[in-house]
C-alpha cells in the first residue's frame, strides 16, 4: 500500500508542477516576439508534459499493484524531485539569460574572499570581546554600567556585520551553481567509492588494504580510525575490507548496523595481509593505526584528491571536511531497520528547523582531554547564532530551537531551567546510556547514532572539537548543507584530525610581536598552528624562524593539502544529470 508520506509527496509535487506550468506560459504570453525564448519555453514545457506523465504512471502502478515496496516508491519520488529540481534550474537560469556557464560561476578569489570576511569579523570579535570584559574587570561599579553598554553595542554591531556576510550568498546569484556544484561532486565522490568497493574483477585478482575497526575507544574515535584506513583505501585505489568481529558497539559485527562496505570483497578475501611498509608492492596490506604508521604519506589525513582540489577549494571552505564527509556518507549506510528507527525518531519529537545543535560533553573528556563548559558558554553562541538569524530575516517569526547531546542527563534540566524562552530538543535516556558504566553496546549505539544524525541536521553547532562526536556530526553535516564550513563555533580545539599530518598556517600579513608571549613572522612564512585561543590569538611555531607562541589568527590563512591520489579515471558523472 502507497504509504501516506508518499500520497503527500505525489500532491506537492502535483502542485508544483501545476505552478511551474503557470509561470511558463505567462512568460509564453509575454514574449512573443522572441523565437529563442520560445523555443525555450517550449523546450520546458514538454519537460513539465513528461513529469505530468511519469507521475500519472506512478499513481497508476500504485493503485494496480498495493504490494509495492516502499523504498520503490521513494526512489521513483526522489527521481521526480531530481527531475523537477534541474527544471527549476533551467527556469531560473532562463530568466538570467541562459544555461549555467563559466559566466554564472564565482571565481576561486571571490569565494575565498568571501569566507575569508567572514572569518576576519569573527576573529575581530573574537578579540574585541576579549579586550574589553578584561578592561571591564578593572573598572569601578559604576564604570562597568556604561562599559557594558559599550560591549553590547559593539557586540550587536558585529553581528549586523555577519548577517550582511552571509546574506551575500542569497543575493550574488552563484548559489544554483553552488548547489549544483555540491551534488555534482558528491555524486562522482559516492560513484568513485562504489567503483573502488565492488572492483569488476574478481577480488582476489586486486591489490587490497585491510582494516580493523576495533581500535578499543568510544563511537567517533572508532570512527574516525575506519575513515583514517577508508582514506588510504581512497588515496591507494584499493578496496577496504573491514573486521569488526566482537565490535564493542554491536557484538555481531558493523554488517548488522550498516550495509556491507562491497559486494564481492570479503574478509575471505582479506588473507596474508601484509604491514604497512608493503603498501606499494603487497596484494593485501593491514593499515595500522594512524597513530603507528609509518613511513607516513602526503595522502594521508589531511590531504584532499589532487585532480579535483581546485573543484574542492572553491565548493568549500574546508574541503577537508567535506571530503571526509563523503567517505562517511558511503561507510555508514545504514540496514534498513536503522533507518526505519531513525526516520521513526524524527517524527516523533517533530524535528523542525531553525535549530541549533548543542553537544555536551562531560564524564571522562572533563579533566582529562577537555575543560569544563558551563551551559551559559553554550547558551552565548545560541543566542548570537538566533540574532544573526533574525538579523537576515528581519520579517520572519520563529522558535528558538536547540537540540541537545549530552553524557551527562543533569545537563537538560539545568538548560531548560536557565533558558525557557527556547524548546530544548534530545533525550534524557540517550544521556544516561552514555554514562561510562553503560556507554558499549547496541543500545547505547542507537543513542549515539540519533545524537550525531539530529546534531547533523541542525543550522549551526556549538561544541568542544576535543569531542570525536561533535567532529563526526560537522562531518556528516557538509553531505547536506552548502559550503557549511562556518556552521560551527567550538569553544576549545579547531577541527582536527587525529593523528594528522601536519597542520600548517601561511602568513600573509608581516607581524612585529607587541603582546606578551608573541612571536614576529614575515609575511609567507609558515605557521604550524596549535590551536586558536578564540581570543584573536592562536598558538604556534614559526616553521621559517623558529620562534613559538602566541600569534594574530587574522594575519594568517589556512594552507590545504593537496596529494596526488588515485584518479578513478573509469568513473564518469554527467554534470548535467544531477
Amino acid at each position: 500500500m502507497l504509504l501516506f508520506g508518499n500520497k503527500f509527496y505525489i500532491i506537492f509535487i502535483l502542485l508544483w508542477i501545476f505552478g511551474l506550468y503557470c509561470i511558463l506560459t505567462t512568460f509564453h504570453s509575454t514574449s512573443n516576439n522572441d523565437k529563442i525564448f520560445e523555443d525555450r519555453i517550449e523546450h520546458l514545457q514538454n519537460e513539465v508534459e513528461s513529469l505530468r506523465q511519469k507521475l500519472v504512471q506512478l499513481q497508476s502502478e500504485n493503485n494496480i499493484n498495493d504490494q509495492v515496496q516502499s523504498g520503490s516508491n521513494n526512489a521513483q519520488c526522489q527521481e521526480l524531485k531530481n527531475e523537477l529540481k534541474r527544471l527549476k534550474r533551467q527556469l531560473i537560469s532562463k530568466n538570467d539569460g541562459g544555461t549555467i556557464s563559466s559566466r554564472d560561476e564565482p571565481s576561486l578569489e571571490y569565494e575565498q574572499l568571501r569566507r575569508k570576511i567572514e572569518m576576519q569579523a569573527r576573529e575581530i570579535s573574537y578579540f574585541t570581546t576579549d579586550q574589553l570584559n578584561k578592561i571591564s574587570e578593572k573598572l569601578s561599579d559604576q564604570d562597568k554600567e556604561n562599559w557594558k553598554n559599550v560591549i553590547l553595542r559593539f557586540t550587536d554591531q558585529n553581528r549586523v556585520l555577519l548577517a550582511s556576510i552571509r546574506n551575500l550568498t542569497v543575493v550574488d546569484g552563484y548559489q544554483l551553481w553552488r548547489e549544483h556544484e555540491h551534488e555534482s561532486l558528491s555524486k562522482l565522490m559516492q560513484a568513485r567509492l562504489n567503483v573502488l568497493q565492488n572492483p569488476s574483477k574478481s577480488c582476489q585478482d586486486v591489490k587490497r588494504v585491510t582494516c580493523n575497526i576495533n581500535k578499543g575507544c568510544g563511537y567517533g574515535c572508532e570512527i574516525h580510525h575506519a575513515m583514517h584506513c577508508f582514506h588510504i583505501a581512497y588515496a591507494l585505489g584499493r578496496p577496504m575490507i573491514l573486521f569488526s568481529d566482537g565490535w564493542r558497539y554491536n557484538p555481531g559485527g558493523f554488517d548488522q548496523v550498516f550495509q556491507p562496505l562491497s559486494r564481492n570483497c570479503t574478509k575471505a578475501s582479506a588473507t596474508s595481509a601484509s604491514s604497512w611498509g608493503n603498501y606499494d608492492t603487497a596484494d593485501v596490506v593491514e593499515i595500522p593505526l594512524i597513530d603507528n604508521i609509518y613511513p607516513r604519506k602526503d595522502f594521508m589525513p589531511m590531504a584532499i584528491p589532487e585532480d579535483i582540489s581546485e573543484r574542492l577549494i572553491r565548493l568549500h571552505g574546508n574541503p577537508f571536511v567535506w571530503f571526509t564527509g563523503q567517505l562517511i556518507k558511503y561507510f555508514l549506510r545504514p540496514q534498513e531497520w536503522l533507518s526505519e528507527f531513525i526516520e521513526k525518531k524524527y517524527h516523533s519529537i517533530n524535528f523542525q528547523t531553525p535549530i541549533v545543535g548543542i553537544h555536551v560533553r562531560r564524564t571522562d573528556k572533563v579533566g582529562s582531554e577537555a575543560a569544563f563548559h558551563d551551559i551559559s558558554e553554550y547558551m552565548k553562541h545560541v543566542e548570537d547564532y538566533y540574532i544573526i538569524y533574525q538579523y537576515q530575516n528581519p520579517n520572519l517569526k520563529f522558535t528558538k530551537r536547540v537540540f541537545l547531546a549530552t553524557d551527562e542527563p543533569s545537563v537538560f534540566s539545568d538548560a531548560r531551567s536557565k533558558y525557557p524562552d527556547y524548546i530544548f530538543y534530545g533525550d534524557r535516556a540517550i544521556a544516561q546510556s552514555a554514562q561510562l558504566h553503560t556507554r558499549y553496546g547496541t543500545e547505547s549505539l542507537k543513542g549515539v547514532l540519533l545524537d550525531v544524525h539530529f546534531l547533523s541536521l541542525c543550522d549551526y553547532l556549538v561544541c568542544t572539537f576535543s569531542s570525536q562526536i561533535c567532529r563526526v556530526a560537522y562531518e556528516v553535516m557538509q553531505q547536506r548543507v552548502v559550503d557549511g564550513a562556518w556552521r560551527v563555533q567550538p569553544l576549545d580545539d579547531v577541527y582536527y584530525f587525529g593523528g594528522q599530518n601536519a597542520h600548517n598556517q601561511r602568513a600573509i600579513i608581516s607581524h612585529k610581536a607587541i603582546w606578551p608571549n608573541e612571536f614576529s613572522f614575515d609575511r609567507g612564512d609558515i605557521i604550524g598552528t596549535e590551536g586558536n585561543h578564540w581570543d584573536g590569538f592562536s598558538k604556534g611555531s614559526d616553521k621559517t624562524n623558529g620562534q613559538s607562541g602566541l600569534y594574530p589568527t587574522y594575519k594568517t590563512e589556512e594552507i590545504v593539502n593537496i596529494a596526488k591520489m588515485y584518479t578513478y579515471s573509469e568513473v564518469r558523472v554527467n554534470a548535467n544529470e544531477v
